[in-house]
Order: C-alpha cells, then structure tokens, then sequence
C-alpha cells in the first residue's frame, strides 16, 4: 500500500478549501435567505440520488443502506420530495418523528411512514457518486432520454430477484411477494 505524502495532502486540503469558499461566496452573494436555498439544495440532493438506480444518498451508500417504497420500488421524484420534505416535520419536536423507528417493526421514521418508505440494508457495486448524480440529472430534466429505458429493462431483469430479497428480510409480506411476482411476471 502507498500512502499519500505530505504535499499531495496539503494540496488537496487548499483545492477543496478553495472550491468550498467559492462556494460559500457565491451562496451568500446571491441567497438572502440562506436557510431557504440549504432547504431546496438538499432537496435536489436528496431527489436526484434516492430515484437514481443507486436508491441512496452518497452517505446512504457509504453505510450500506438504499431507500425505497415499502412494497420494494424505487422511489419516484414525487415520493422523494414528499419523504424529504417530511423529514423536516421528523427533525422538529426534539426530533421524535425519527426516534419513533426505535419501535415500529420495519424501523420507519415519522416520514418514511408517511411517504411509505423504508431504509434497508443494500450493498452497492457502483461507488462513482458524480457519474450518478450527473446521469440522473439528465433523466429528471430530460435530456437523457435513452437511460430511462435501459434502467427500466434493468430492474425488469433484476426485479424478482430483488423481490425475493425484500421478502426474505420481512419487508414483503408473503402475500405482497405474491401479488408483486405475478405482476413482474406478466411483464416478462
């Protein structure tokens, strides 16, 4: 293993100062309300990662965890908006709308119940965050047309073995594995 000298670090540490001051210069020159713009760029930073085929934020990932529906689907912008937007509600009152997954079966939050989300344990073979966020950027504002239909016939094809998993971990009942099988395979 080689590890990192000195300087290389040291320039590393003044590129990403420089490129987190900008930044923060930018944002304060143009926000006024600062606390509104944090608000919707975490938004769009919660949308695109949870609906692209990662399912999880970078820091999702990194732990080992990806969200979806409850019936095992992967979220749409819609219920990524209204999960994140909820979270908000989950954050207020000393933050019980996230301790009440310490004791609901399937471990959800004020929003994950709401939203009819769940977090599960997920283990990713793609790590490039920015080659991520760039493609779903292009698939939300349409400018990559084609991705839709490749990730659709990739999770038809990969559909009922992520259905099996979902049920082997007590997500699906046996009778919505049932139900969700049979459509996967009238699709098929």
């Amino acid at each position: 293993m080689i590890y990192a000298g000195f300087w290389k670090r040291a320039a590393a540490f003044i590129l990403d100062a420089l490129v987190i001051w900008v930044i923060m210069a930018i944002l304060l020159l143009v926000a006024f309300f600062p606390q509104i713009l944090a608000f919707l760029l975490g938004g769009f930073y919660h949308v695109v990662f949870e609906t692209s085929p990662l399912r999880a934020t970078p820091g999702k990932a990194l732990m080992k965890i990806a969200v979806l529906k409850a019936d095992g689907r992967q979220l749409t912008i819609k219920d990524s908006i209204i999960r994140y937007a909820l979270s908000w509600v989950s954050g207020m009152f000393l933050c019980l709308g996230y301790f009440i997954s310490l004791f609901t079966d399937k471990k959800q939050t004020f929003h994950d119940m709401v939203a009819e989300t769940v977090v599960v344990e997920e283990t990713f073979a793609e790590n490039n965050f920015w080659q991520i966020f760039v493609a779903q950027c292009k698939v939300i504002f349409g400018t990559d047309k084609g991705s839709n239909n490749s990730a659709e016939k990739r999770v038809d094809s990969q559909s009922l073995e992520e259905l099996y998993n979902l049920y082997q971990k007590g997500i699906l009942t046996e009778e919505e594995y049932k139900s969700k099988k049979e459509e996967y395979l009238k699709k098929l």
